[in-house]
């Protein structure tokens, strides 16, 4: 179970968002409201909900500047640690109203603060090189960060936890292609005139969204976020073809359909695939040339990348692995930072062909990846390439200490849930609940495998 977000449905049934109808009643009568998520969160999909649904920020170059945490710590650290980082950085620009003047001085501020609280030995001198500024900018922010803590912050908690965090549209995605369309019309000499700019809007969404004679393009893309957040699947449906009236290259169109309209899986394909051809149409050949690397930080990328993600799964559920697989390595290579979780289901695939030389090119482009997906399908791919070797049993040995239930049942002591976890946390139960339904059968094609490992726990 999970809480009721803001923009969700409201319960009363209404059809109006929770926040405009019944949210200020409950909040007065102190009542929590809880609904149910119908799949498990990717790693990358806890860190966007924590940041862009359940904090609020005072300023949007705050919110950017978490997302840029995220991305330069994910791959370092544990979740649970991560979004301790997170909540930090948001109880402190909140409360202090930093002027931000060079993107990456407050988050390589922030993760060496979080460093010193849980012991990694992190100088300024590496984070000045990993976010390309002086160490004397990180020390002062980062003295400013630790006076704040002193005086405002209980201590930081060391417990591991799965953020209760709700999903359901791109509502914040809306709010921050609306705030860079508006910074872009603007001229600004520096990082201040942009903060100026902003405090003098008040951060009214009202008046950030506005903007002079909006394209079609702008206008059917802002019906589709009003869509996505449309609980009748009818009107959802029919505000998508809207859009593709208004400009018949509107990808996001396109993946409304394949998961509201399509009756097969085939049929879904087919609205994924015209989704990719819009987006690679408004984007244009030059747009991917010149962002390959970095997609996803391009707001208007990701209809596309979503209708992309869409078309492979889809191809996975009719067995075209190959053009699965295609499309999942394009993916990666556009947003080698992975925010939609693509490397999981490219590995999965690797794993389902037997394709274990990639499958081990993928491991180490991402070796840094210390979920159980990884660490136990790394054995998997230890086998394959060199059978029962002598490196299992360290890579055994390292996975059960990220996750020390997975092994249970995989040797069938524990059952598998058939209900899929609505959350997974780090390192927990639920995390191992979701390893095992996904990849029970691979490890049951290799008995030999299988009987190491319990000779070995």
């Amino acid at each position: 179970m999970q809480k009721l977000g803001r923009n969700d449905p409201c319960h009363c049934g209404s059809g109006k968002k929770y926040k405009k109808c019944c949210l200020s009643k409950d909040e007065a009568a102190n009542i929590t409201r809880i609904t149910v998520n119908s799949s498990p969160l990717t790693e990358a999909e806890i860190y966007e909900s924590v940041i862009d649904r359940e904090l609020k920020w005072d300023n949007p170059l705050y919110l950017i500047t978490a997302h840029m945490l995220v991305k330069n710590m994910a791959a370092e650290y544990p979740q649970h640690e991560v979004i301790t980082a997170i909540r930090l950085w948001n109880d402190f620009a909140n409360h202090e109203q930093p002027v931000i003047k060079k993107a990456g001085v407050f988050p390589a501020a922030v993760e060496y603060c979080f460093s010193l609280i849980y012991g990694y030995e992190t100088t300024q001198l590496s984070l000045s090189e990993k976010y390309n500024v002086s160490v004397a900018a990180i020390s002062q922010r980062s003295n400013q960060i630790m006076d704040y803590l002193d005086d405002q912050m209980p201590p930081v908690p060391d417990q591991k936890f799965a953020p209760q965090v709700s999903l359901g549209g791109q509502g914040m995605e809306k709010d921050l292609q609306q705030i860079t369309a508006l910074l872009e019309e603007q001229n600004f000499t520096s990082m201040d005139e942009a903060n100026d700019y902003l405090k003098q809007l008040n951060l009214n969404q009202n008046q950030t969204g506005s903007k002079k004679n909006p394209s079609k393009k702008d206008q059917a893309q802002d019906l589709i976020y009003d869509a996505w957040d449309e609980p009748n699947v009818k009107k959802r449906i029919q505000m998508a073809k809207d859009a593709l009236i208004l400009f018949p290259d509107t990808a996001d169109a396109y993946n409304i359909l394949a998961e509201n309209a399509a009756a097969t899986v085939k049929e879904s394909a087919y609205y994924y695939k015209q989704g990719i051809l819009a987006g690679e149409r408004a984007l244009g050949e030059a747009f991917f040339k010149k962002n390959k690397g970095y997609f996803w930080g391009q707001l208007e990328t990701r209809p596309y990348m979503r209708a992309k993600m869409g078309y492979a799964e889809a191809c996975t559920s009719m067995e075209n692995t190959s053009e699965a697989i295609k499309h999942y390595k394009e993916l990666l290579e556009l947003n080698p930072n992975d925010n939609q979780g693509v490397r999981d289901l490219l590995l999965l695939a690797y794993l389902e062909t037997g394709d274990w030389k990639n499958g081990a090119a993928l491991i180490n482009k991402y070796k840094n990846d210390n979920t159980a997906s990884f660490n136990y399908n790394r054995m998997l791919i230890e086998y394959g390439l060199h059978g029962l070797s002598v490196k299992l049993k360290s890579l055994l040995k390292d996975a059960r200490k990220q996750n020390p239930y997975v092994h249970g049942y995989l040797l069938a002591k524990k059952r598998i849930p058939r209900q899929t976890p609505e959350y997974i946390g780090f390192g927990d139960d639920r995390e191992a609940v979701i390893y095992a339904q996904i990849h029970h059968h691979l490890w049951h094609r290799k008995p030999e495998l299988l009987h190491w490992l319990g000779q070995n726990i």
